[in-house]
């Protein structure tokens, strides 16, 4: 859909060529009308409720984003940006937030996206964009709508190998933007904002990339038309053709294991609630999918673990597996595939998604509250209460079986260590857990699975966000970050590991300090990369044929011991050092009360190392002194 609705926006698509395009993928007439109509006002100028304004262009870019409701911008210092600098003194409604590095700068409106479903905006130079790739690609995987500016060398000096120039700043962010342009003309100012912002947030989301060259920026006395972005925007409702659903609803009916695989797509719809109570109705299995949300409660008896990096209990029994709005399990993500013989209905609102791997029994191209809501119905006209019921009961007593056998594996496994010194990462997310607000939202760089097995992120408790599904790291300290400023009444916590916050993350701990946002940083600090650790060791020849003369070369993050809350002082930010089980309580009890006060908090936890060579501190002894 992103390459489709780029096209006719470019006016390389006809809208009856869209249309077309859009229902051989399987959109409904509905779906089909609702996306060409919200789309279409972002291809031509709009009438009425506009005001005219005159001023530079940093002025119109600024009334642009006010006209669309924007209350914080994103910013990394660049002199190129004066114009826009000096709008935005004059305009203190809009809020800029300024972090020291263009990745982490990224990151932080990326974290605002995911909490508070509004396009974020960002403002880079252009001499950062290699600095904001790494986030950049991390907000396109996770399908963040994000409008992203920078400024840049005239348009006179282009071609000349100039002073911060290359031949095309566009090309590098190709891979990671929905869509991306530079303005060659102040008059257009007003136009491509809109046109950023609509693509940006146009289901599915994504990054788009606007370049605006200095003299475009800084041109005087540019007159244009600011309407309100509310104008381009109307609600999509993308409703599935009922004959698939009635032909899923069948299948499903007819299961035995069937099993759902819950994406990101679903807590975008804001549709947990429904797939809780279409889980519920017939006790249906559910796996989380490849997300950057917990897409259902992991504490849920119908849970049954994640088909990215994991494999779900069952899976290989599965006859009829209904992804909805996820990546579908596949070796490239670190699972196993679907047995041969599963009947797949896969749900996507990104529909150029499905049928890339698996062959598909039913393809539904829609949202997926309307999708969830409508197969919930179909299954009520297509069986009896009393056989809802009996298919209910008889399944639930199984799944209550089965997650409750593997919550007692988890804590058998954690108790011989559960007292330790220093504290293993079980018994510290179990602590912390009980510490923290209930209705907490963890943002996660840090301690793989662990502490969604060990927390409650049950309805109406705890929310989850993060990790990215991009994975690369140096991204966890900004969304903190972003995610508090967008709920500023909610306790934030941000877990990240010791190595994930040297991946650029502590110019992060000026913004936290400078704009007193009271997040909860815990730091899990185990001197070591534990994760790659343990798979360089299961790949490495040498370790497989003799595990004693093997040798960690890159993951020991020990010697030097870095010194995290010295380094958070030194910013003005006050923290505390964990490495008991009995001292996490008044870690947490004392970070909340600083945070009540208005400003951040980190927590130095250290953290057990575990896994191949955990024991070992051995590194290479290089020395250039």
């Amino acid at each position: 859909m992103r390459a489709l609705i780029k096209k006719f926006l470019d006016e390389d698509l006809s809208r009856r060529d869209f249309g077309k395009a859009m229902m051989a993928m399987g959109f409904s007439a509905a779906a089909i009308e609702s996306v060409l109509s919200s789309v279409a006002y972002a291809a031509s100028e709009p009438s009425g409720d506009g005001f005219e304004f005159t001023g530079t262009g940093g002025e119109i870019l600024a009334e642009c984003l006010k006209a669309a409701d924007v209350e914080y911008i994103f910013d990394v210092n660049s002199t190129g940006q004066v114009s826009f600098y000096d709008a935005l003194a004059a305009r203190p409604e809009l809020k800029m937030i300024v972090a020291l590095q263009e990745g982490q700068g990224m990151s932080m409106a990326q974290g605002y996206e995911l909490a508070s479903g509004k396009t974020a905006v960002l403002f880079v130079p252009s001499i950062g964009i290699p600095n904001t790739m790494s986030n950049l690609y991390n907000a396109w995987k996770d399908r963040s709508a994000i409008a992203v500016f920078s400024d840049g060398g005239t348009t006179e000096d282009a071609g000349r190998d100039g002073f911060q120039q290359v031949d095309d700043w566009l090309q590098p962010t190709e891979q990671f933007t929905k869509w991306r342009w530079q303005l060659k003309h102040p008059n257009r100012i007003s136009e491509m904002v809109r046109r950023v912002i609509k693509v940006a947030g146009t289901p599915p989301g994504g990054p788009v990339y606007l370049r605006i060259p200095s003299n475009i920026l800084n041109a005087k006395n540019v007159t244009q038309t600011i309407y309100p972005q509310s104008k381009f925007e109307i609600p999509l409702q993308m409703e599935p053709k009922a004959e698939l659903i009635d032909e899923a609803a069948r299948l499903i009916l007819e299961a035995e294991n069937p099993m759902i695989n819950a994406g990101g797509e679903i807590t975008r719809a804001g549709a947990n609630d429904d797939l809780l109570e279409l889980a519920e109705l017939l006790s249906i299995p559910v796996a989380q999918a490849h997300s950057m949300y917990g897409d259902f409660p992991f504490q849920h008896p119908l849970f049954t673990g994640f088909s990215s990096m994991g494999l779900p209990r069952g899976i290989r029994q599965t006859d009829v597996f209904l992804n909805l709005g996820g990546q579908m399990p596949d070796p490239s993500i670190m699972t196993a595939p679907l047995p041969s013989q599963t009947k797949v209905i896969n749900a996507r609102l990104e529909y150029d998604a499905i049928s890339n791997v698996y062959p598909n029994e039913v393809a539904i191209a829609a949202g997926m509250k309307e999708t969830i809501r409508a197969l919930i119905d179909s299954i009520k006209s297509m069986a009896t209460a009393s056989q809802i019921e009996k298919t209910r009961a008889d399944r639930l007593v199984k799944a209550e079986s089965n997650f409750a056998a593997a919550a007692e594996r988890r804590k058998k496994r954690a108790q011989p260590t559960w007292n330790d010194s220093p504290i293993h990462l079980e018994r510290f997310c179990f602590e912390m857990d009980k510490a923290l607000d209930d209705n907490a939202i963890i943002v996660s760089e840090g301690g793989g699975r662990t502490p969604y097995n060990w927390m409650d992120f049950s309805k109406g408790k705890k929310t989850l966000i993060g990790r990215t599904t991009g994975h690369a790291l140096g991204w966890g300290v900004g969304a903190t970050l972003g995610v508090k400023i967008a709920r500023p009444d909610q306790q934030v916590v941000g877990i990240v590991g010791d190595g994930g916050l040297l991946f650029g993350q502590l110019e992060s701990f000026w913004t936290a300090s400078r704009y007193n946002i009271p997040i909860i940083l815990i730091i899990l600090n185990n001197h070591s990369y534990d994760g790659e650790r343990g798979r360089i060791f299961m790949n490495s020849y040498v370790a497989q044929n003799n595990k004693d003369l093997w040798k960690d070369m890159s993951c020991y993050l020990g010697n030097p011991d870095i010194d995290y809350l010295s380094i958070a002082k030194g910013f003005d930010i006050d923290g505390a050092r964990v490495t008991e089980p009995d001292q996490v309580k008044a870690a947490i009890e004392r970070a909340a009360a600083v945070t009540r006060e208005g400003r951040p908090f980190i927590i130095d936890a250290e953290i057990a190392r575990k896994g191949p060579g955990a024991e070992s501190t051995w590194h290479p002894d290089v020395s250039i002194g």
